[in-house]
């Protein structure tokens, strides 16, 4: 009698829960005027304004198609309502904020750190999606674009440079490309002092691949210093490494040091011009591209926006991509940052953006961005998300070069928020100076005292309430 009582009390309880059980939300799409977003709870999905036209910003003609076509493929009752332009990334919040309504895409494709001075042109995300968006993300590229309690960014793609190297060109010439110690690097040519003898030796005698002379080694940036950050970290320097934009750290005993990997770098003319004198500072300006399309040297960075399957299937030689070699043990850390998505705040189509920003943020959206660019995803270890990628592909081997590089950082002066420390104290005078210490009409000493004046008067300049 005892078991029958308890076995009817636990049938009332679970009845009254059941009972009691809150009703999923559904959404009436003809209740949707484009100002509200609407999850449907049934679905598991964004209701979607029937009369709804979307366009999707993104920097690549087939991740635009693949993000069409995986609409149609999702809601095919609503096939043909999105298509793509190709809107670029850098400056596109920037855009926005100039355009407002006139601005071509609803969703579309940002940076990180272009992000933050924008904010009151972006539709925050919903709380389903951006919890999602921040389970996935990587903590540090999740913050860079999301630096307040409301997100508007969904980091999808790390947007930085890795090492290149062209083992067919080293092969041809006579040179071991071993790589014994599995870090895809050859065992000749992992640190920067075994690069620097290269290009020594190359002094006497420069070598000829496919009938052109190899008159550079690796085309060292210094005109373009977001590539050319590298070399200061040859030390171990950290541009803003205690997270105060106010402090860069030019004072740091080891960014002076790390000025001599420029120095070093010039003593072996790792870069000659045609008439064999060395490349002066000023011919030291963006050449990465021309390393993979034009094999202008065995050794480079390479981007993840660069076409590196194509690069490979026109020249006909094979190249790998690590991080970069050591330098005197110490490992360089270029910058690496994030493309993702927001929502325009002027879009007319509030709930279907948030659907569309919903289907790119998925699985199949990652996988259709790995399956016709040269982008790594950017997602945290053991993300559900991540796609399925070539074993030891392009964006595999990217992935792997990323685990060593540097955030750029995306710290705000604490007066003025708008206005980001690397916008003070890098952009505007970092050239001048490594340009000036490698033509060596600066001393060191000279160039980071000039360095260090300039850039506390524009932090000062700068650091005050808009």
């Amino acid at each position: 009698m005892k078991k029958l009582m308890s076995l009817l009390v636990l049938v009332l309880i679970v009845g009254s829960f059941t009972g009691c059980a809150r009703k999923l939300q559904t959404c009436d799409t003809a209740t949707l005027d484009g100002t509200t977003v609407c999850y449907d709870e049934k679905l598991e999905q964004y209701a979607v304004e029937t009369d709804a036209v979307l366009v999707v910003g993104t920097d690549n003609d087939a991740w635009g198609n693949a993000i069409v076509a995986l609409w149609d493929t999702v809601h095919p009752e609503y096939a043909g309502m999105v298509t793509f332009a190709n809107t670029g990334s850098a400056g596109s919040t920037d855009a926005l904020a100039q355009q407002t309504t006139e601005y071509a895409a609803d969703v579309f494709m940002g940076i990180d750190g272009e992000v933050s001075r924008n904010l009151t042109h972006l539709l925050p995300i919903d709380s389903r999606l951006a919890t999602t968006v921040s389970a996935n993300a990587v903590e540090s590229f999740y913050k860079a674009g999301n630096t307040t309690e409301v997100p508007v960014y969904a980091p999808m793609t790390y947007d930085g440079m890795a090492f290149v190297w062209n083992e067919t060109m080293l092969t041809t010439l006579g040179y071991d490309v071993t790589d014994a110690n599995a870090d895809n690097l050859p065992d000749a040519f992992d640190t920067w002092e075994e690069i620097f003898a290269l290009a020594t030796e190359w002094q006497s005698a420069r070598p000829t691949y496919k009938e052109k002379p190899v008159n550079i080694v690796f085309p060292m940036s210094l005109g373009e210093v977001w590539s050319g950050y590298m070399a200061l970290t040859s030390a171990g320097w950290e541009i803003f490494s205690t997270a105060d934009a106010t402090k860069p750290g030019y004072d740091d005993p080891k960014f002076a040091e790390g000025l001599k990997f420029i120095q070093a770098a010039k003593a072996a003319q790792v870069s000659i011009n045609e008439d064999g004198s060395v490349t002066d500072a000023a011919g030291m300006g963006w050449r990465w591209d021309d390393v993979i399309n034009n094999e202008s040297a065995p050794f480079g960075l390479v981007g993840t926006w660069m076409d590196i399957a194509a690069a490979a299937k026109t020249t006909g030689s094979v190249y790998r991509i690590s991080a970069l070699p050591t330098y005197n043990g110490v490992q360089l850390t270029p910058f690496v940052k994030t493309k993702g998505y927001v929502i325009s705040a002027y879009s007319e189509y509030k709930s279907a953006a948030t659907e569309l920003l919903r289907i790119i943020y998925s699985k199949e959206g990652f996988d259709a961005m790995v399956s016709g660019t040269s982008y790594a995803p950017s997602l945290a270890d053991g993300s559900a998300l991540t796609p399925t990628l070539v074993e030891n592909g392009v964006q595999a081997q990217m992935m792997g070069a990323f685990k060593f590089n540097y955030p750029e950082p995306f710290y705000t002066l604490p007066n003025n928020p708008l206005k980001k420390g690397m916008d003070s104290a890098f952009y505007p005078f970092m050239s001048a100076a490594i340009q000036a210490v490698y033509d060596g009409t600066k001393t060191i000493d000279e160039a980071v005292a000039e360095l260090v004046t300039l850039t506390d008067a524009a932090i000062a300049t700068d650091n005050v309430a808009q």
